[in-house]
């Protein structure tokens, strides 16, 4: 025997009732004794059933008190509460009778056991016994034409299986679901329980639950009804609450007023709220304009529902203020729509046009991007070709150059060295192109013509085949490049009228768009395929004759143009622009590539060119960083012929002698001097004057000058001043100091009593005056 006493145990089972589903869950049921369980609920009765006052007007005098009515939904609800305790207070006793049979307590000197009595475990029927227990029931119910119950509700066999405490297999449970499902598919619902209404047995529910909120599924598909039913109830509880405010209105105006007073502002409360619920705005009193707590005369609660009748008089007066505005919003609303509605077709036309610009602008880019790379490829062959060839002009003259001082040279020293055949072949061809140039100007009229002056730019016949034939498989390639693009999109002229058209429809989506920079950029491809062979230096052809250049001049022009006009107009630099980033750059790399400096004619070409292209477009100006380019590449090749192009023989002999070499080279170098001023006025006089006079003049020519003889020199020195600048002769530089002091030399050597030397001093006296002055 154990000497303490053990504790109890709540012992959890679960019961089977004929309201449970098959997937309910298991309840707990607490076996402590009934007494506490009535005394604790008892106590929760009385806790709930102290009633609260409603209102804190029952302490006051008058002693009326307001209470709360509640609806008719709210009272059935509550009586059917009512009938279910009372009725679980009769089952209680009879349930505690039968706990206390299952339960049997055996009391001993020190330990008290309780026996609980279980059950017997419920019969399990296996598929085949359930099949036949219910087999007379589904007989009957295919046999008989009438059922006696729902026709989807639960068979009897299920039910009395269930009520027997026995566990359905698996057979009959598939039974149950098949006929659940049956029913859903036909539109019907299935009792879950057949003897018992249906708030009955949600009401015992939530009881057992302890007042859990679940509630039973309402399997009903006439939801109109219910929707009916529920909106019906609403109603019917909106009237009842606000019966409930007017009455609580009612009360305090009672205990506000007093006597004649209280129905005084009652007629006025109920006469404002008949007036004003005509009206489409709501008026409600102020709660300053009755005060429980001051005594109100009739004459105070008139003024102020004067008061609050001029206040909304004045809200109406700025509702209607705004009404009339609305309306004048509505009519303009309503022209600008008729307005929108004449415009939409023109609207139309511009969606139509700016789509089809759209498809004719993207289609123009692509192609100009795949056509680039071929056009860049073409413009660089055709640059290759000019350049090889005027490098083998320059080198040939160079050499010739070398082959006549090797030849002046072993002249002067009486040796004769071995001469190879390269030599003869160069000194052969060289002796026939002067013969050849020398009849041409015998032919042409020309004046005096001094030896060296000119420039050996012949080409054999053979190189020149080679040359054109080269030239002519470039130019097969340059009309083959857009053979396969229709004329809208290869064409100057065509590009223009559509960006013309754009111009003319709408000005500001032109310039919005920013078309008057990116129109230099869609014509430039077509530009510089129409330049690959222009060569400004050797033809004569000029930018002004070719037709793009006539299309660009000419666009956005009209007949009634003016200067006015014209100064507004969005595109009077595109010509301009096209010179700056195209023609100045393909200038730059034809002076870098393709320009001799000794050559007069091309010096005088290029000279000319540029000084009508800076005179004529504003765009090349000081800040132009192409015109930039283009100067320091002139600057760059002058440079670089002083120092490679200019050899003049200082030698005694060859200088007594009046050797044609020493002479030739002499007059070339008077040629560069001249080429060079050339560009006085165009390029910056302190760069001209430092490579001009310094490092030709005084370096090379003035040197010479002081070996010749002094007739020689004289008529030298005459066709320096003559080549110098006047500009710079009178204005007495540094750089022509040693110029001036040669000068004096002269004059001083020569003798005025020597008739040979009559007119060289004539000639040094202008040089002097000129000079001086």
């Amino acid at each position: 025997m154990s000497l303490f006493r053990k504790p109890k145990k709540t012992i959890q089972r679960r019961v089977f009732t004929e309201n449970d589903d098959e997937d309910e869950e298991p309840m707990e049921v607490d076996e402590q004794p009934q007494r506490e369980r009535e005394h604790k609920k008892k106590e929760g009765k009385t806790r709930h059933k102290q009633k609260q006052p409603l209102l804190s007007f029952e302490t006051e005098e008058e002693g009326e008190v307001f209470q709360v009515k509640k609806s008719s939904h709210s009272k059935k609800v509550m009586k059917m509460f009512e009938k279910e305790r009372l009725k679980k207070k009769e089952t209680k006793p009879e349930k505690d009778a039968a706990k206390s049979k299952a339960k049997t307590e055996i009391v001993t000197d020190d330990l008290v056991l309780v026996v609980n009595h279980k059950p017997a475990p419920p019969l399990i029927l296996s598929g085949r016994d359930a099949l036949c227990a219910g087999k007379d029931d589904l007989s009957s119910e295919e046999d008989e034409g009438i059922p006696t119950t729902h026709k989807f509700s639960k068979p009897d066999n299920f039910k009395k299986v269930l009520e027997s405490g026995a566990i359905p297999d698996a057979a009959m449970i598939h039974a149950a679901r098949k006929r659940r499902q049956r029913a859903r598919e036909m539109g019907d619902f299935i009792p879950v329980e057949e003897d018992e209404p249906e708030d009955k047995g949600r009401l015992m529910r939530e009881d057992d639950n302890d007042g859990s909120d679940d509630e039973r599924i309402d399997m009903d598909v006439n939801l109109a009804l219910r929707d009916q039913e529920r909106r019906r109830e609403q109603f019917l509880a909106a009237q009842e609450s606000d019966q409930e405010v007017d009455e609580w209105e009612h009360q305090q105006i009672r205990k506000g007023v007093t006597g004649a007073s209280a129905a005084l502002a009652s007629d006025l409360i109920y006469s404002e709220y008949q007036a004003e619920s005509s009206q489409p705005q709501v008026a409600t009193i102020p709660a300053q304009a009755i005060d429980p707590g001051i005594p109100q005369t009739p004459q105070m609660i008139a003024d102020k529902l004067r008061e609050h009748y001029e206040s909304v008089c004045a809200s109406r007066e700025i509702n209607n203020e705004k009404l009339q505005q609305t309306q004048k919003d509505i009519e303009q609303i309503t022209l600008e729509l008729d307005e929108l509605k004449t415009k939409a077709p023109v609207a139309a036309e511009r969606f139509k046009f700016y789509q089809e610009l759209r498809g004719y602008v993207t289609d123009l880019v692509e192609c100009l991007d795949e056509k680039v790379g071929v056009i860049s490829s073409l413009e660089q062959r055709a640059m290759d070709q000019l350049a090889r060839r005027s490098e083998w002009l320059i080198e040939r003259r160079r050499q010739d150059v070398r082959d006549q001082a090797e030849e002046a040279t072993n002249k002067a020293g009486m040796k004769k060295g071995p001469e190879d055949e390269e030599k003869i072949r160069r000194a052969a061809e060289r002796e026939g192109r002067r013969t050849r140039r020398r009849r041409a100007r015998e032919i042409g009229g020309q004046p005096k013509h001094v030896e060296g002056m000119s420039s050996d730019d012949e080409i054999s016949q053979q190189d020149m085949l080679n040359f054109d034939k080269e030239r002519e498989q470039i130019e097969a390639e340059i009309q083959d490049v857009f053979h396969d693009v229709m004329e809208d999109y290869s064409s100057v002229a065509n590009i223009l009228i559509k960006f013309e058209e754009w111009r003319e429809n709408d000005l500001t989506a032109y310039n919005e768009a920013y078309a008057t920079l990116c129109l230099p950029k869609v014509v430039s491809p077509l530009v510089r395929l129409d330049l690959i062979f222009w060569d400004p230096l050797n033809d004569s052809v000029d930018i002004e004759r070719l037709e793009w250049y006539r299309t660009l001049a000419l666009y956005g022009l009209h007949d009634d143009e003016s200067e006015v006009t014209l100064a507004q107009d969005p595109d009077i630099n595109l010509l301009p622009t096209i010179v700056e980033k195209i023609i100045i750059p393909k200038l730059t790399q034809l002076v870098d590539r393709c320009w001799d400096p000794l050559s007069n004619s091309q010096t005088l070409k290029l000279v000319g060119i540029i000084t009508r292209y800076v005179r004529k477009f504003p765009t090349l100006g000081p800040a132009s960083k192409a015109l930039s380019n283009l100067f320091n590449a002139i600057l760059h090749k002058m440079k670089c012929s002083l120092e490679h192009d200019v050899f003049i023989p200082l030698t005694p002999k060859l200088i007594e002698s009046k050797s044609p070499f020493f002479q030739r080279q002499f007059a070339s170098g008077l040629k560069l001097l001249k080429n060079i001023t050339s560009w006085q006025g165009v390029l910056n006089d302190n760069t001209l004057r430092e490579l001009a006079l310094n490092s030709l003049l005084n370096r090379y020519l003035l040197s010479a000058v002081k070996f010749c003889l002094l007739t020689d020199a004289v008529s030298k020195v005459s066709l320096i001043s003559l080549i110098l600048p006047r500009v710079w002769l009178q204005s007495n530089t540094p750089e022509l100091k040693m110029f001036s002091t040669s000068v004096l030399n002269l004059s001083q050597q020569l003798d005025k009593n020597n008739p040979l030397h009559l007119e060289s001093i004539e000639i040094v006296a202008n040089i002097l005056k000129t000079l001086r002055t």
